[in-house]
Order: C-alpha cells, then structure tokens, then sequence
C-alpha cells in the first residue's frame, strides 16, 4: 500500500507483528517482541499465528500471551 507523504514522495505502510511474552518461569514478566515481518496488514493477520508459534519454539523460556499487527506504528523503545 503507497500513501502519500510531503514532498511528493511516497511511503510503504509498515506492518508490524506484535508478540506479547511473558517468562514460563515467571508469568507476571511480560515483554513485547517485534520479530521481523515483511508483509501486507492481511499477511500479517493470516501468518501471525504461525509466526508467533515459531519464534515461541526458538525461545522456549517464554510462553505467548497474545500477538497483534500493527501498522504505521512506532517502536516503543527505540532499536
């Protein structure tokens, strides 16, 4: 998706998938996490599940509490 921005140039709208983590050994320590995503809002919506469930297998000490998409949002902490 193209939206316009100042100047005439154009800006790809930038879809994050949202991980909301929380510690197995301490349910009450939760974190977000933004693994990479290079997709459409509807991409995000249709893979998201699947891509949670991956990084959860990577990171076994986290357990998945819920996951979102995002769009045009920024980071709440910076990289």
């Amino acid at each position: 998706v193209l939206t316009a921005v100042p100047h005439g140039r154009s800006s790809r709208l930038v879809v994050q998938l949202v991980l909301t983590v929380c510690l197995a050994a301490s349910p009450a320590s939760c974190k977000e996490e933004r693994p990479f995503f290079d997709g459409s809002l509807l991409a995000c919506a249709t893979q998201g599940q699947m891509l949670a469930a991956r990084w959860i297998a990577a990171h076994p000490a986290y357990t998945l509490n819920r996951w979102r998409c995002e769009a045009n949002r920024a980071r709440e902490t910076p990289i």
